[in-house]
């Protein structure tokens, strides 16, 4: 039995209407490819190894996170060495005052002005701040962390003082009767009444609102460190302690032996806050480093990920442009193949 079997031309119109949108979309793709130098579909392509490319862009991600927020606190440290460098000029000449001031080289007016200029540098340095951050503030670092001693009303600290010099030697510092005071008075003094009001528990409770805490950032994906000194370590209470028994004890009027008592015990003090500022300045160093050093090697991983995205994602674009020829040459031959069939005409084999 013969049969006959033919194919309409709407059914062959409609399978290379089919065929010409699949092959538009498969040039957008390789057009796409050539243009990025990548998958155009990284999770068809690669399949189950796409998630090894999903994971090292997220764990890239992380790491630069990680770098921005070094560069943050690398820019708050540099700005926190400059407070110091600051105050470090200054306690070094107050500390010459005073030794010039053992000679008689300098004079009583000249050294408390050097004082308060001390005073007035350590207090604007430990109140420095960088982008609405207080940097010696510690964790308060929204805080302002040190009153002016020389401010009307008198700070907190200024009041501690003449408190405590009112109840030891029964009048004010700026009593002319203060001549009176003895050496011997004024060492007891200096030693027991005054330095308590410096103590650990009464700076922090009367002189300054900075935390004990230091901030602490993460500077690597595990490792964490402090990032900061605060205005409660003892280097600052120590130097403020140095100005304020030259500026807030009523030196001028005090008798050359008991001004000499003063001098001495705010001379050895202070030589040994140039000490320990030191220290201070290189502990922050030694951080700048550690920051930096991290930031290294968040380059070299940021670079190896880099590299290795790049060499799951990349195309072979010499493969990618002949696919993209023999597209176009079967989307021509598609697109010439529906012309014609839509030039047929039942008409044409009719006799």
């Amino acid at each position: 039995m013969i049969t006959s079997s033919f194919i309409s031309s709407a059914s062959l119109s409609s399978e290379t209407t089919r065929s010409i949108a699949r092959l538009q979309g498969q040039l957008v793709d390789a057009q796409k490819e050539l243009a990025t130098g990548n998958h155009a579909d990284i999770g068809v392509t690669l399949g189950a190894t796409s998630g090894v490319s999903v994971s090292m862009r997220q764990e890239m991600e992380q790491i630069q996170a990680i770098k921005s927020s070094n560069n943050l606190v690398l820019d708050r440290l540099t700005a926190s060495q400059s407070a110091l460098d600051t105050v470090s000029k200054g306690t070094s000449n107050f500390l010459s005052s005073l030794i010039s001031a053992q000679t008689a080289a300098t004079s009583q007016e000249t050294l408390i002005q050097a004082a308060k200029a001390g005073m007035q540098t350590l207090q604007d340095q430990l109140n420095a701040s960088l982008d609405g951050q207080y940097l010696f503030a510690g964790t308060n670092s929204d805080v302002k962390p040190v009153e002016d001693f020389f401010a009307s009303p008198p700070s907190a600290g200024a009041q501690a003082v003449t408190a405590a010099f009112t109840a030891k030697f029964g009048m004010s510092p700026t009593d002319p009767n203060v001549s009176s005071i003895s050496p011997q008075a004024m060492s007891d003094f200096l030693d027991n009444e005054f330095a308590n009001i410096f103590s650990t528990a009464n700076w922090t409770s009367t002189w300054s609102a900075a935390s004990n805490k230091p901030v602490s950032n993460r500077i690597s994906r595990n490792e964490v460190i402090n990032t900061s000194v605060t205005a409660n370590d003892p280097t600052f209470s120590n130097q403020m302690q140095a100005f304020a028994m030259i500026s807030g004890l009523g030196f001028a009027n005090l008798n050359g032996g008991t001004q000499q008592v003063i001098i001495s015990k705010a001379r050895d003090l202070t030589a040994s806050v140039t000490g320990t500022l030191t220290q201070v300045q290189s502990a922050l160093g030694v951080t700048q480093q550690r920051i930096s050093d991290s930031n290294d090697q968040i380059d070299t991983q940021v670079s190896f990920l880099t590299k290795s995205i790049h060499d799951l994602e990349q195309i072979d674009p010499a493969a990618v442009t002949t696919q993209l020829s023999q597209i176009s040459t079967a989307l021509q031959a598609a697109y010439s193949l529906t012309n014609q069939i839509n030039k047929l005409s039942i008409l044409d084999y009719i006799r």
